[in-house]
């Protein structure tokens, strides 16, 4: 291994989407910066068959937020792209965006962070393997945004299944990893991923060239929103993050209790999407129990064409595997060759000593979604799961970090950082469900409210100290 490398900059892990805007926002303000991708190619999730190990994108996967909503603040989408992109132009959309700003020459390509150590004057080493071997740099800052949608969780369940079994991250059309054609399969789950791969398994059942019979399992029911809404996309009032609050906003949310603001988005949202797409129960899926606002948004634009056309079967969750067959809840009973299930992901950080920081049961206590109060040299981008897109929230999270390593922003006191954490954990608490999906659940705009809010207190505690 070659010696460490001192310098006074800042480290990113990963250059996926988040990773490539942060080290652009970084290298514009003058900051020193090296961004590690072990993959040869930018842009995470996104890109298609990616070689880093923990890509997972399939081969239809659109995004299930507007352009509008997804691009960049000073990097708009092109006019003919799609209002709702495939991966392979939101691949090219980011590619144009290193080439325009000359990202690129600040990523290491085909590295991969093996261990990150904390010194003991702060700093950390950077365990890296790369083309030329093993080496160690040292960085004053680390910025880490390795994703949390690569480290699959599978469902649990009683039994023995002997057919096939994979995760929806590993799924990329109907023939592969498994060729379903001619087989019975259920897809595990409520989210995005399982609404998507059981509409496409379920059209190619009907063109018989998939599988014979699709199930569609639900464990629990969760409000559907179209992609579309009549002429408009279903975030059509999603302030972008980018965009400071208006008046009205700041008014609102000073004046006006959350709970009541909450409790009008829920009515309001509820009443929109039962009047779009009407009683989910009519078409064979539970109803919702939980308030609108309680979960992550689950959106799809097909799942009740396939549904009432019979390309899809609606069944409760599974309560045993029984070898070559599958018993739902309601007792039935169904030969099954293959599960996909759709069932989220850990998140975890690999090159972390567990004893410095972690995530059990994907509960990771930050402060403002960024920052463990007892390292301010650590920071996470993009460790939150958004109701809008996650891109301009990384955007927006760099900005202010930005300001922060210059030194034109500074934190509040630990004790303040600690006790504003635990009341924002509270909060969460109180909103969403209590499960491992909506530990880092956020809401846009509230969330872009406060973090613009806390960077002009920070701002003027700068001024102050100087």
């Amino acid at each position: 291994m070659k010696n460490s490398i001192r310098s006074e900059g800042v480290a990113i892990i990963g250059a996926g989407t988040s990773g490539v805007v942060c080290t652009k926002v970084f290298r514009q303000q003058g900051i020193a910066v090296d961004c590690f991708e072990k993959g040869s190619g930018l842009g995470g999730l996104w890109r298609f068959e990616n070689d880093n190990e923990v890509g997972g994108c399939y081969r239809s996967l659109h995004i299930n937020t507007s352009k509008r909503v997804m691009e960049l603040s000073d990097y708009p989408m092109p006019e003919h792209m799609a209002e709702f992109p495939s991966h392979s132009e939101i691949v090219r959309y980011f590619d144009d965006y290193a080439d325009h700003f000359d990202v690129r020459p600040h990523i290491r390509f085909n590295t991969e962070v093996l261990q990150v150590e904390r010194c003991a004057d702060g700093s950390w080493d950077i365990h890296l393997r790369g083309p030329a071997g093993e080496e160690k740099r040292n960085y004053r800052w680390l910025v880490v945004a390795n994703g949390h949608h690569w480290d699959v969780r599978m469902a649990k369940f009683p039994g023995q299944f002997d057919g096939a079994q994979l995760h929806a991250h590993h799924y990329v059309d109907s023939t592969s990893p498994y060729d379903f054609r001619g087989k019975r399969v259920v897809v595990v789950g409520s989210g995005n991923s399982a609404m998507d791969i059981a509409c496409e398994l379920g059209q190619a059942a009907r063109a018989s060239s998939g599988p014979v019979k699709v199930f569609l399992s639900q464990r629990s029911g969760v409000w559907i929103t179209p992609k579309v809404l009549g002429n408009m996309p279903q975030d059509k009032f999603i302030r972008h993050p980018m965009k400071r609050p208006g008046g009205w906003e700041r008014f609102r949310r000073r004046w006006i209790p959350r709970a009541w603001r909450l409790s009008l988005s829920n009515v309001l949202s509820e009443y929109i999407v039962r009047s779009v797409a009407g009683d989910p129960r009519r078409v064979g899926l539970k109803p919702p129990k939980d308030r609108f606002v309680a979960r992550h948004g689950t959106v799809s634009q097909d799942i009740h064409a396939r549904l009432i056309h019979g390309d899809i079967t609606p069944k409760g969750n599974i309560v045993e595997m029984m070898g070559d067959r599958v018993r739902f809840e309601d007792g039935s009973i169904e030969a099954v060759d293959a599960i996909v299930h759709c069932s989220g992901y850990r998140i975890s950080f690999p090159f972390l000593d567990t004893k410095l920081i972690s995530a059990p049961g994907n509960n990771i206590a930050l402060w403002r979604r960024i920052f463990d109060p007892r390292y301010r040299n650590l920071m996470f981008l993009a460790l939150v799961q958004p109701k809008c897109s996650m891109m301009p929230i990384a955007e927006l999270q760099s900005h202010y970090l930005a300001q922060y390593i210059t030194g034109r922003y500074q934190l509040p006191s630990v004790a303040r950082m600690e006790a504003e954490l635990k009341a924002d954990q509270e909060t969460l608490k109180a909103q969403f469900i209590a499960s491992e999906s909506h530990t880092i659940q956020i809401d846009c705009d509230e969330y872009s409210y406060h973090l613009y809010e806390e960077l002009d207190r920070g701002m003027v505690r700068a001024k102050a100290a100087a």
